[in-house]
């Protein structure tokens, strides 16, 4: 009894000049050492201590090993931990002296929801360093490789040949003249026919037969040139060229057929006479 209170002095006479050393998760009592010299050494409170140690009093004892910081220095050394059933973020967070923001951004969660054996990084993840660049070595001046050398000192630069393209002259175009048609003369064939003369010129024998001049000239020169056996290539006979029966015949009697056919198609023999000049036929 009398030694424990001899330590319980020597350690309260020593408090004076104590500094604050690096974290320890024990500590081993030896003389003059108090609960509050080690709380002093340590960085922690007697309270820890006490608590941590399950100390009901202030009485330590010369070799004692107590425990100081047990779980920050566990805390420290513990990167990564795995989730147990009734866990949270905020417990983990409390009890490994972190916040749930860093919790949250070290293990990219986006919301507060951890599950069963879940493992979580308790510390930022380790920045890969940038490896450093190898320094480009540079060239004396003056000094040049024998590439350099060897190349010439002016570059060939390739140019496309032109090519020029001429188009072919055109060709006026140059039409053919125009060939005005000209019908074939009427050939009048004369053949040789019955008709029976009663004396005279044919003109004669028509005006006596009832023809006129008029008629002669307007009609009978035109169509057969006087001819009462006339008969062109079409098949068209006598003084009047027709294909009826009184294109046949003495003289007389196609000088009546005229002056009927001129009477019942046109009728009269002036009317006939005004188509035949302005068509050319009757």
């Amino acid at each position: 009894m009398k030694k424990l209170l001899a330590v319980s002095t020597a350690a309260i006479a020593v408090t004076t000049g104590v500094t604050a050393t690096a974290d320890a998760a024990t500590h081993t009592v030896k003389s003059g050492d108090t609960l509050h010299s080690i709380s002093q050494q340590y960085g922690t409170s007697v309270s820890a201590i006490k608590a941590e140690n399950g100390l009901k009093s202030n009485l330590i004892l010369p070799n004692q090993v107590i425990k100081v910081n047990e779980a920050k220095v566990a805390t420290e050394s513990t990167t990564e931990y795995t989730v147990v059933s009734g866990d949270t973020l905020g417990k983990i967070a409390s009890k490994y002296d972190v916040t749930v923001s860093q919790l949250k951004a070290w293990n990219n969660l986006s919301s507060d929801l951890i599950i069963v054996g879940q493992t979580l990084s308790l510390q930022a993840p380790a920045q890969s360093a940038v490896p450093a660049q190898a320094p480009v070595a540079q060239q004396a001046p003056g000094q040049q490789t024998k590439e350099q050398v060897a190349a010439p000192a002016q570059q060939q630069s390739y140019q496309a040949p032109v090519q020029s393209y001429k188009a072919p002259a055109q060709q006026a175009y140059k039409a053919p003249a125009q060939q005005s048609y000209q019908a074939p003369a009427q050939r009048v064939r004369t053949t040789q026919t019955s008709t029976a003369s009663t004396g005279g010129s044919t003109k004669a024998q028509f005006l006596a037969a009832g023809g006129t001049e008029a008629m002669w000239n307007t009609i009978v020169l035109p169509e057969s040139s006087g001819n009462p056996n006339a008969v062109n290539p079409a098949g068209y006979r006598g003084l009047g060229q027709t294909k009826e029966s009184w294109g046949t015949g003495s003289v007389e009697q196609q000088t009546k057929g005229m002056l009927n056919y001129a009477k019942q198609r046109y009728g009269s023999v002036e009317a006939a006479l005004s188509f035949r000049s302005q068509n050319n036929w009757w």
